[in-house]
C-alpha cells in the first residue's frame, strides 16, 4: 500500500510529465491525471494518434515526474515514478473513467482515450522534512 503522505501529495496535484522511449529515443509529454491510491494507478487522457500513444503501444514502460507548479529549492516536494501502461479491460476502463471524469468533468467533452499506468516504483522527495529527504515505495510483486 502506498504511504498515505505520498498518496495525498499525488492526489493534490493534477499534472504529470510522462516519459517513454522507442529504439533508444526518449519522449516526454505532460498530461492531466487522476490517481487511484488503492491500486497505485495513474490515469490520463490523450488524443488519438499521438506520438506517445504509438510509442507506449510498442513499449509500455513509462517513467515520469509530478511536481507542484511553483517550487522553491528549500521546500521542493515531488515524485519520480516508474510503471507500465496497462492493457484495456472493461473493469479497469470503468474505474479509470469514474476517477478521471470526477476530477476533470470538462474532459468528457474532449475527444480522446483514457490510459492507466500501473505505478511500480515511487520516489518522494520532500525538502520540507530536511534537505534531500527521500522516501521510496515499490510495488510488492505477487
Amino acid at each position: 500500500m502506498i504511504d498515505p503522505e505520498i498518496a495525498e501529495f499525488i492526489e493534490a496535484l493534477k499534472v504529470a510529465t510522462v516519459c517513454t522511449s522507442k529504439d533508444d529515443l526518449p519522449y516526454c509529454f505532460n498530461c492531466y491525471y487522476a490517481f487511484s491510491a488503492s491500486d497505485g494507478y495513474l490515469i490520463y487522457k490523450s488524443s488519438f494518434g499521438t506520438r506517445h500513444e504509438k510509442m507506449l503501444g510498442e513499449n509500455p514502460n513509462a517513467a515520469g515526474t509530478i511536481i507542484p507548479e511553483q517550487i522553491e529549492v528549500s521546500t521542493i516536494r515531488g515524485i519520480q515514478f516508474e510503471g507500465v501502461l496497462l492493457a484495456d479491460n472493461f473493469d479497469l476502463n470503468v474505474k479509470a473513467a469514474s476517477l478521471y471524469y470526477l476530477k476533470f468533468p470538462f474532459a468528457v467533452a474532449v475527444p480522446g482515450k483514457l490510459y492507466v499506468i500501473r505505478l511500480d516504483r515511487l520516489k518522494f522527495t520532500d525538502n520540507t522534512r530536511g534537505f534531500g529527504f527521500k522516501q521510496v515505495w515499490e510495488r510488492q510483486q505477487a
